[in-house]
Order: C-alpha cells, then sequence, then structure tokens
C-alpha cells in the first residue's frame, strides 16, 4: 500500500468514523452472539427460570393484565408473588414478541441477543462522547473518539462475566443490566461538560429508572458508585453548582420507580426475603490461591460453571495495571489527556470492584451486611469491573496519542475476545412450546430439586406456608380423614379473572371457603359486596374466608395494597415532574419531547388497568356433579390449541373433605362412537396436588393438557370428566348418576390439525 493510499484510508476513516467504526463494532459482536445461533434453549443456572416468567407475564398481558404482580400458576399453580419483589422490565420484550408469535423461547434468546447490543452500542456512545466533549487535544479527532467507543464497547461485551451472565448463569434480568450504567455515566458527564445540563439530567432519570426496573441489585452496586462520580464529574468542571440539580433527577429516578420499590420495603416480610440480608457471601470470597485465572481462555467448556467462584481474568488485571500505567506515565512527563478525570475514576471503579471479590474485603461487607447482603455473592461486582474496563479501554487512545487508533483497535479487540469466547460452549437444553406455555414441566423441576417458584430459595415463598418446600408437591403424611360438608354446598362461578373470583355460593351450613392460592398481601374478599376479612389457613397458607349460612355472592381477587396504591400515586406524581421539566428546560429537544409523551402515556395506561379497565374476565361452563363425598366438579373450561397439537382442559373442583386417599382426575375426549380416543389421567394439579393436600371448601383449578393425534380431522368432540380410586380402579360415584360413572363437559372442536400451522 502506497503512502497515498494509507493517508487516503486515513483521511476517510477521520471524515467517516463513526461510520466506519460503528460497522466495525457489529461484526466484532457476533463472536458474543453466536452461541444463540442454535435451536431451543442451553443449560445455566437460572436461564430456564427467565423463560418460564417471560411466558408468564405474556400470559397475563393476555389476560389483560400490565404489571401482574402475582403468578397464579408458580408454586404448583398455589400461585407467588414474583413480579411484587422482582424488577420486571427485562422480561417485557420477551414478552412481547411472545405475544407476536415467537415462542418464550426464542424470545428470551432474542432478549439475550439484544442485551448484548445494545449494551455494546452504550458503552460506544459513551466513551466517543467523553473523548469527544472531555479531551481538549483530541476532541476533534472523529477517528480516535469513535476507536475510544471500540475498545471500550469490545473490553465491555467480552468481559467474561458478561458472558458469563448470559450463557452459564443465565442471568437474563443481570445481562440486560449492562446496559444502563454506560447511559448513566453518559448522561451525568454530560450534564457537567455541557452548557445546557437540564437534557443530560432528564435522560439520566431515565436511565436509572430503567436499571432499578431491570435489576435492583445492580442498581444497589451502581449507587455505591454514583455520588464518587458525580464528585469527579464536578471537580472536573468546576461546576460544583450542578451537583443539586443533578440529585433533583436521581429524586425523580427514585419516584418514578416507586411503583416497583415501595411494595418491595413494605411488604417483604410477609415471603422469605423478609429473612433479612444472608451472610451467605462469606463462602464466595476468591483467596490468593483462586485470584486469578492465568489461562488464555477464561472458559473451559459447556459444563465449566466455575463452581462457587468467578476468578479474575488475566486480560483485566494486564489492562488495569496499563491504564494505571499509563495514566501516572503521562501524569509524571505533565502531558495528562484532557479526559484524565475520568480515566481515573474508572481506574479506581476497576480496583474497587476486583477487591470486593476478595476475602480482604471483609473490612468492608462485615459492616455493610444489612446492605451488601443482599447481592448474595461477591462476584457480581464483576459487572461493575467491567463498567470500569469499559473507561480504561476507551482512554487509550487519549493515552496513547503516536499511534494510530486503528492500530490499538487490532491489537487489543481480538485479545479481548478471544480471552473470552475460547473455550466457552454451550450445553443444549430441549424446551418446547408447551413447556413454557404450561406450567407442568416447571413444576417438575421444582419439585426435584426441592425448590417451589422457579427459583433457588424461597424467596417469594410466603411466610404462612409452614410445609417445607421439598414436600409442597407431594402427597400429605400423616393426614387424617375427615368429615364432610353435607349436604354439599353449591358454588356457581359466575365470572373469572386472571386473579380473581366472583361465585354464587349456597350454603346450608356455615362454612370455610379456600382458593388454592398462598395468602399473602393483595388478596381481598367481599360477601355481597360488603369487605370481609381473609386469613392463612393449613400448613399451606391458603386463602381462607368465613361464609355464613344462606346465599351469597362471593368475590375475591388480588390487587392493590396500601404500599402499592401510594407507589402508584408517587410515580404519577413523579412522571408528572420529570415531564414538567422537559417542557420547561428541555422543549427545544424532540427526542425528549416526544419520550415525555410516552412515558406519561405508559404511566396512564398503568393507572387504569390498575383499576380494571382492560382485564379479560370469563364464565366457565357450569357442571355442578358430586363425586361421591369427596367432591364436586363445579364448572370446566376446554380449548382446543392447535399450533401446540393439544386440547387444554380445566377442571374447578370444590373439596368437600380431607381424605387420605390419592385419586386420580380423568378428562376423556371422545371419537364420534363414545370411543376414547386421547387421555389424561393423573393427580390434579398436573400431579403435584394430590387430593390428600386437599382441604375442606378448597377450590381446586386444575389443568389436564392432552396431547391429540396428529392425524386428528377437523370436527366437534366430546368431553368426559371424573376421578378413580388406583388401589380398586374403580370411578367414584357421581350425583346426578350416569351409566359410566363419568361427568359430561359437553364438547370442544377442533378446527385445525397441527400439521398445518
Amino acid at each position: 500500500m502506497s503512502t497515498r493510499q494509507s493517508r487516503g484510508i486515513q483521511r476517510w476513516l477521520e471524515d467517516n468514523a463513526t461510520l466506519a467504526y460503528g460497522a466495525l463494532l457489529l461484526l466484532l459482536l457476533i463472536p458474543a452472539l453466536l452461541p444463540l445461533l442454535g435451536s431451543g434453549f442451553f443449560a445455566s443456572d437460572d436461564g430456564r427460570f427467565h423463560v418460564y416468567r417471560t411466558a408468564a407475564l405474556a400470559d397475563a398481558w393476555r389476560h389483560g393484565i400490565i404489571l401482574p404482580r402475582l403468578f397464579p400458576d408458580f408454586g404448583f399453580g398455589y400461585g407467588q408473588a414474583v413480579l411484587n419483589y422482582y424488577s420486571p422490565l427485562s422480561y417485557f420484550p420477551g414478552a412481547l414478541l411472545s405475544l407476536l408469535g415467537v415462542s418464550p423461547v426464542a424470545a428470551a434468546r432474542l432478549t439475550i441477543a439484544s442485551s448484548f447490543v445494545l449494551a455494546a452500542l452504550a458503552a460506544f456512545a459513551y466513551l466517543r462522547y467523553l473523548l469527544k466533549a472531555g479531551s481538549k487535544r483530541f476532541g476533534n479527532w472523529p477517528a480516535r473518539n469513535a476507536a475510544a467507543g471500540v475498545l471500550a464497547a469490545v473490553v465491555y461485551t467480552y468481559a467474561p462475566y458478561h458472558l458469563a451472565d448470559a450463557y452459564l448463569r443465565g442471568a437474563l434480568p443481570e445481562l440486560a443490566a449492562f446496559i444502563f450504567p454506560p447511559l448513566i455515566l453518559w448522561a451525568y458527564t454530560a450534564a457537567f461538560l455541557e452548557d445546557n445540563p437540564w437534557p443530560a439530567m432528564l435522560w439520566g432519570t431515565l436511565a436509572w429508572a430503567g436499571l432499578v426496573l431491570t435489576h435492583n441489585l445492580t442498581a444497589l452496586m451502581m449507587a455505591l458508585v454514583a455520588g464518587v462520580h458525580l464528585l469527579a464529574m464536578a471537580g472536573w468542571s468546576g461546576r460544583w453548582r450542578r451537583l443539586p440539580g443533578t440529585a433533583l433527577s436521581l429524586a425523580l429516578a427514585i419516584g418514578i420507580t416507586a411503583v416497583y420499590w415501595l411494595p418491595v420495603l413494605v411488604e417483604n416480610s410477609s415471603v422469605g426475603l423478609g429473612l433479612g440480608a444472608s451472610e451467605g457471601y462469606r463462602n464466595h470470597f476468591l483467596t490468593v490461591v483462586d485470584l486469578l485465572r492465568p489461562a488464555l481462555a477464561y472458559f473451559r467448556g459447556a459444563t465449566d460453571t466455575l463452581g462457587r467462584l468467578y476468578p479474575l481474568s488475566w486480560f483485566a488485571v494486564a489492562l488495569l495495571v496499563t491504564g494505571l500505567g499509563l495514566l501516572l506515565l503521562r501524569a509524571v512527563q505533565r502531558r495528562l489527556p484532557g479526559i484524565w478525570p475520568s480515566t481515573a475514576f474508572h481506574v479506581g471503579l476497576t480496583a474497587f470492584a476486583m477487591f470486593m471479590t476478595t476475602g480482604a474485603a471483609l473490612v468492608i461487607w462485615n459492616p455493610l451486611t444489612p446492605v451488601l447482603g443482599h447481592l448474595q455473592y461477591p462476584w457480581r461486582f464483576l459487572l461493575l469491573e467491567a463498567v470500569g474496563l469499559m473507561g480504561i479501554a476507551g482512554a487509550l487512545p487519549a493515552l496513547l496519542p503516536k499511534v494510530r487508533p486503528v492500530i490499538i483497535v487490532a491489537i487489543m479487540a481480538p485479545i479481548a475476545i478471544l480471552v473470552s469466547t475460547a473455550g466457552l460452549q454451550l450445553e443444549p437444553l430441549s424446551m418446547s412450546a408447551a413447556d413454557v406455555w404450561f406450567p407442568d414441566r416447571m413444576w417438575r423441576e421444582d419439585a426435584d430439586a426441592g425448590q417451589v417458584g422457579a427459583t433457588w430459595t424461597g424467596e417469594f415463598l410466603p411466610v404462612g406456608v409452614t410445609e417445607q418446600r421439598w414436600a409442597l408437591g407431594r402427597s400429605l403424611e400423616g393426614g387424617a380423614d375427615g368429615p364432610a360438608l353435607q349436604p354439599a354446598p353449591t358454588i356457581d362461578l359466575t365470572e373469572l379473572s386472571y386473579d380473581s373470583l366472583t361465585a354464587l355460593v349456597s350454603t346450608p351450613g356455615p362454612m370455610k371457603l379456600r382458593l388454592h392460592q398462598f395468602y399473602q398481601p393483595g388478596w381481598q374478599a367481599s360477601i355481597g359486596g360488603k369487605p370481609v376479612p381473609l386469613a392463612a389457613t393449613g400448613e399451606l397458607g391458603l386463602v381462607t374466608l368465613d361464609l355464613p349460612a344462606g346465599n351469597h355472592q362471593v368475590h375475591v381477587s388480588y390487587g392493590g395494597t396500601p404500599a402499592r396504591k401510594a407507589g402508584l400515586v408517587v410515580t404519577l406524581l413523579s412522571v408528572v415532574a420529570w415531564a414538567a421539566l422537559v417542557w420547561w428546560q428541555a422543549r427545544s429537544r424532540r427526542g425528549l419531547l416526544v419520550t415525555s409523551v410516552l412515558v406519561g402515556l405508559a404511566a396512564l395506561i398503568l393507572t387504569l388497568n390498575s383499576q380494571g379497565i382492560g382485564r379479560k374476565t370469563w364464565t366457565p361452563k357450569p357442571v355442578q356433579a358430586t363425586l361421591e363425598d369427596v367432591a364436586t366438579l363445579i364448572a370446566a373450561d376446554a380449548e382446543s390449541m392447535p399450533d401446540l397439537g393439544v386440547a387444554e382442559v380445566t377442571l374447578y373442583w370444590l373439596a368437600l373433605r380431607e381424605t387420605t386417599v390419592d385419586y386420580t382426575a380423568f378428562v376423556h375426549l371422545l371419537g364420534q362412537h363414545g370411543e376414547v380416543i386421547a387421555q389424561d389421567d393423573g393427580s390434579p394439579v398436573g400431579g403435584f396436588t394430590p387430593t390428600t393436600r386437599w382441604r375442606q371448601g378448597e377450590i381446586i383449578v386444575d389443568r389436564h393438557v392432552i396431547p391429540l393425534p396428529a392425524d386428528l380431522p377437523p370436527g366437534t368432540y366430546g368431553l368426559r370428566a371424573g376421578m378413580y380410586q388406583p388401589e380398586t380402579l374403580r370411578n367414584l360415584t357421581t350425583d346426578p348418576a350416569t351409566s359410566d360413572n363419568r361427568v359430561d363437559l359437553g364438547s370442544i372442536e377442533w378446527l385445525l390439525m397441527t400439521n398445518d400451522q
């Protein structure tokens, strides 16, 4: 290549730096995304849990509920308020894709891919801005600014913990949280460097709100360093008077997210979270022996989960030493680049994050256990290490002014990529659409692990549940036969929704009406329109209300609590205040104006939806068939699902007494001549609520998924249901009586064959 050609390329890069380096960045992201090209999902610590939650959120949206704090099907169908305590935002993209026809498994993979890309673009934009706005010497050299962005984005993307979050831990919310730290640093850096700080501060409010609503533990860690960053920016710019404005920006972020965090603070004592911060972090500190992984490849194969520790990467340590050394060298030479305060901040952040993963950091962890103990693992600080390394890498073009930026990228990027991708392999995990749309697989995994609610701890399990977690889905041992409700009450389910029930109940005597749901804050009831108290009863802490003799209209629902209502009010007021500031201080910024309208609409829609607007209700088919003195089949629903090749039939049982026998419930699909062509038999609720667990007066929602023959022609098919005793293999007799002791549920339409989809 001639000198003229070389200069021509360099000139073109300078004139089109953002475009050229932006395209280069997208190419460099490909190795991080390649593991997602396979089919199905992959084995990881928590990944499948988040797929289940994504599907559950999509199902709630189908029922017209935007922010479902309760997942009624979780916890073996007893219901757990997952999104009342866990940041919900990372599940929204996958749920939206699922509603558009993408399977939740594919939606989760797309969420992972978009998280990597958005985090990389955020890092690129932050460091590009930093060199452009903060460096007097290199501020007008586009190629160097764009190169800084590429270096930052590559190092940030390929920080080993970043990839581990996706492919080993399967921690989708924490992975999505990587998007926000660069945006926060960008916003509050610009707030001190720009002539008008308000646009940056207002964007910073949304970045902080996004982080809190995506992963609260990452927000907690970022809060530990945010104050240092603001002080560094104030000292660098000399604009100390802007600190109150940044404080207002942060206060607005806290207010906007109150709809989430206020109920967490007030209501966490009602579930396992209220047990307090754990000291389990003591088992996960790095020691001198396992401090550093010296091998070139950080990962060593599909089954390498690194045990209980995530050691430091040699590349990360080398980059920290290089950044610190160059910074000190330039200081001795008195040729510090204009961005040196920001670079010093990132060096300090990297060193601090590394230190916090070691046993030496107990001097900090011990006194702050009530706060830091919620992080569970010291290696979570490796996320902050990645944030620090991002700034160090992006500063290299300024610290090495005599080296062409393209050369720095050519050397650094391949090393960063190879360290984190060489040896990284995924172990396939088969997950069908039925596996995630129906809860049965989740329940089986919970039962096998002795857990409940698609989590490794009892963090969402109400404290009113006294039964051991491992025993929840099993038969009750040591029970006794109890007296039956005689004569049996009549219950007519007049209206159901995702999380509510309205029924006409006629009972000849007083009775306790129970739902097959854990009692927890949010459950409320009324009789004849008048509020009545609810209680938790039994070892499972079931939602229970006392009914006197007579005819009653009963309504039970899961909804607002004082903390949730107050949080929503604070959120609305904060959104109004933020939008008012946009129109007052940043009306010339079209992006902010449009965003303020969208945020306001979102808050309004959430408020209206919380009042019941847009929620779907339905009335199941009445049945009213009593099976001896064991139970009454009060209603049923049936739906054909050609895309999944199944029929879903839901039985609504009323338990008349406690029993020591595990009866089997069945649903039969009948052919044109009454023959059984498909069926589902098993203990109720997927096999995880055997009848020995039933309590007198309990309404059990018992879903049966019936796989149908692939060659089943379109038509109308009859449905029958009942219950039998396995030991003697006899159907329980029914009242009204039938010749075969099967209850007629009507029919179901099968319109399309699966193969035609």
